[in-house]
C-alpha cells in the first residue's frame, strides 16, 4: 500500500416520510445549529482541529430532534471515538445516513448504466461549487436517530477483536462509496468505517465523491501506507490520452500522490484493450497506481485483457453474492497463468439476502445476520467484498462478519441456492452484447 498524502490534505432506518414530517432540522431542533453545521462541514478541508470538533458536534446535534435521541447517537460516536482518533476528544466520528430503500446495504451496486465521465478542472470546480452550497443551506443527511438502537451494538474491544485478512497486500473486506455524492454523507461514512479498523477505500471518478473520501483520509488517524484506496476511470476517459490525465485528476481530487488499485470501470465507451490497457500500464510503471484492474468484465474480455496489458491484471471488480455466484468467472481468475483477484460490489445483493431462507437459516446457527453469512461467504471463497454502508450500525455489521467463520456443510449449503438474480444488468453491459 504505497502513496503518501499531499498537501492539506444499507438501508434508510428512518422513513422518508418520517423526515419530510419532521421538516428540515425538526420542530425542536433550530434553524440556525442546522445552518452552523452546514457551514462548518463546507469548511471540512483545511480547518483546523477547534473546527473539526465545532463540526462534527453540530453533525451529533442534526442526528435526532429530540434529547433521547440525541444521546443515543452521542453515545456510539463515543465508543467509536476512541478508537478512530486516540487522544482527541474532539473528533467523534461522524455519523452518516443510509438511503438505499428496503432492509439492507445498502445500495452498494455499481450504476446501471456507465457513469459519466469527469472532465478534470470542470469537474473538480463542480465539486468545490457542491461544497459551496452544501456551505449555504443546512444539512439533512447527518439526521439519522434510528440507526443506533442498542439490538446490535459492539464495544470498542469487539470491534479490535477482528481484523480483515489480506490477498496480496489488500484487505479483504473493504468500504464501497458508490451512490454517495454528498459530500458530508461520503466523508461520514469514510471517516466512521476507518475509525472502526475499515482499511480498504473504493471510490470511482464517475462517483463525483473522490474529494470527499480523500478529505476523510486526510483527517483520520490511519497511516497512508496502512490504507488500501482504489478507484476507477470512466469509460468516457479511456482513450489513452484521457486515461492519463483522468488518473492524475483523481490524484488530485483525492489528495494522494498514488493509489494502490486503479480499475477499467466499465469496457465501453473508449475502451479498447490494447490502447486502454497500455495506459494503465504507463500509469504503473511511473508509480501512480500501485496496481491495474477492470471492472465488469466477463471471461472473454477478461481473458483478451490479461493477454494483451503489459503489466498484469490485479483485480476484476463485479457483482456478486450468493445469487449471483459468478462460477465461471472465479473459476477462470483462479488459473495459475490468469491469477486476477475477485472484488465484489453488490456482496449482499442490496439487501436481497435477508429474505434467503438457506442465508436466514446458516444465520440463525452463527447467530449472525444473512448479511453477515453473505459476506463471509465471499471470504471462504476467496473474493474481497465493499458492501456499501453510511450507518453506524451497518458499517459495524458489516465489519463484525469478519468474526463469523463458515464450514464447509454452510458453504455447500449457500452453494445450492437454486434462485439466481443479477442487480446491475444495463443493456450495454458486456454480458448482454
Amino acid at each position: 500500500m504505497l502513496g503518501q498524502q499531499t498537501g492539506s490534505g444499507e438501508r434508510g432506518d428512518e422513513p422518508r416520510e418520517q423526515r419530510e414530517s419532521r421538516g428540515l432540522v425538526g420542530q425542536s431542533l433550530p434553524f440556525a445549529a442546522a445552518f452552523v453545521a452546514g457551514f462548518l462541514l463546507g469548511r471540512r478541508r483545511g480547518g483546523s482541529d477547534g473546527e473539526a470538533t465545532e463540526r462534527e458536534g453540530a453533525i451529533r446535534d442534526l442526528g435526532g430532534a429530540d434529547e433521547e435521541s440525541a444521546g443515543r447517537l452521542s453515545a456510539v460516536a463515543n465508543r467509536i471515538k476512541s478508537r478512530a482518533m486516540p487522544g482527541d476528544a474532539g473528533s467523534a466520528s461522524a455519523e452518516g445516513a443510509d438511503f438505499e430503500s428496503g432492509d439492507a446495504e445498502r445500495a452498494d451496486a455499481e450504476p446501471a448504466t456507465d457513469q459519466p465521465s469527469s472532465m478534470g478542472s470542470v469537474a473538480g470546480e463542480q465539486a468545490r461549487q457542491r461544497e459551496r452550497e452544501h456551505a449555504d443551506e443546512p444539512s439533512e443527511t447527518h439526521q439519522e436517530a434510528g440507526d443506533t438502537d442498542e439490538s446490535g451494538d459492539a464495544s470498542p474491544d469487539e470491534l479490535d477483536a477482528v481484523e480483515a485478512p489480506t490477498t496480496r497486500g489488500m484487505p479483504m473486506l473493504g468500504l464501497g462509496t458508490y451512490g454517495m455524492e454528498a459530500d458530508d454523507e461520503c466523508f461520514g461514512s469514510v471517516r466512521a468505517g476507518l475509525g472502526m479498523g475499515y482499511r480498504h477505500l473504493d471510490t470511482a471518478e464517475g462517483y463525483h465523491n473522490e474529494e470527499a473520501v480523500g478529505d476523510a483520509v486526510a483527517e483520520a488517524d490511519v497511516d497512508r501506507e496502512d490504507l488500501f484506496v482504489a478507484t476507477k476511470v470512466s469509460p468516457d476517459n479511456l482513450d489513452y490520452d484521457h486515461v492519463l490525465t483522468a488518473a492524475e485528476e483523481s490524484l488530485d481530487r483525492l489528495g494522494l500522490d498514488a493509489v494502490d488499485l486503479l480499475y477499467v470501470h466499465w469496457p465501453t465507451g473508449e475502451y479498447e484493450a490494447t490502447d486502454t490497457l497500455d495506459a494503465f500500464a504507463e500509469l504503473r510503471e511511473e508509480g501512480v497506481t500501485e496496481e491495474i484492474g477492470v471492472s465488469n468484465f466477463t471471461v472473454e474480455l477478461l481473458e483478451e485483457a490479461v493477454e494483451v496489458s503489459p503489466e498484469p491484471i490485479f483485480a476484476n471488480q463485479v457483482e456478486m453474492h450468493p445469487l449471483c455466484p459468478q462460477t465461471e468467472l472465479r473459476q477462470f481468475c483462479a488459473q495459475d497463468d490468469v491469477d486476477v483477484e475477485l472484488v465484489a460490489y453488490s456482496p449482499i445483493a442490496r439487501g436481497d439476502v435477508d429474505d434467503v431462507e438457506e442465508l436466514q437459516a446458516v444465520a440463525d446457527d452463527h447467530d449472525a445476520t444473512p448479511a453477515q453469512v453473505s459476506l463471509a461467504w465471499l471470504r471462504e471463497k476467496g473474493v474481497t467484498a465493499i458492501p456499501k454502508a453510511t450507518s453506524q450500525s451497518h458499517l459495524r455489521e458489516n465489519w463484525l462478519s469478519l468474526g463469523v467463520d463458515l464450514d464447509e456443510a454452510d458453504v455447500e449449503r449457500i452453494d445450492a441456492i437454486e434462485e439466481r438474480r443479477r442487480l446491475v444488468d444495463p443493456d450495454e453491459a458486456p454480458w448482454n452484447q
